[in-house]
């Protein structure tokens, strides 16, 4: 007969893969916050032109429900959902940002994107599809973003 474990040793070897199994101290909590975002968002958009503007918002970056994280920018226009591997959270493709500005209404929508943060700021860049309804009319383009990240505050709390 093999000698069997004290249950204290079992117990402890179960706590410890319950514990690692639910994400207790999971890699997703060093990126929850409130961030100032500025950088720069280039769209160039078929029959409608090249566009480049300045990047200034505010986002909070929370637990997902169905992903690591969730961003969503002060107006509520963006709602992109992330997952983390390794220091990195991955954008989901799919995600999307709508506005209006002029009475043109813009939705970019995401192809590939990233958050990261070395320290405490970091980088929000993404890029993908856009489409802008103008007159009636629907064009189609590509934009990219490249943002700074810092930290203004914690997630929980409003700034």
């Amino acid at each position: 007969m093999t000698p069997r474990a004290p249950f204290s040793k079992r117990l402890g070897a179960v706590s410890f893969l319950l514990l690692s199994s639910l994400g207790c101290g999971s890699a997703s909590q060093r990126f929850l916050g409130l961030y100032a975002v500025t950088g720069t968002a280039q769209l160039s958009i078929q029959d409608f032109g090249n566009l480049s503007s300045e990047v200034s918002d505010t986002f909070r970056v929370s637990e997902g429900m169905d992903s690591d994280l969730v961003l969503t920018d002060s107006a509520g226009k963006c709602f992109l959902l992330a997952d983390v591997e390794d220091d990195v959270a991955l954008l989901r493709r799919g995600s999307s940002c709508t506005w209006s500005d002029n009475g043109t209404t813009f939705t970019l929508t995401l192809t590939r994107g990233t958050l990261s943060l070395p320290g405490g700021s970091g980088r929000l860049d993404m890029a993908g599809t856009v489409t802008a309804t103008a007159r009636g009319r629907l064009y189609a383009g590509s934009f990219f973003q490249n943002a700074t990240l810092t930290r203004v505050g914690d997630a929980a709390h409003e700034p």
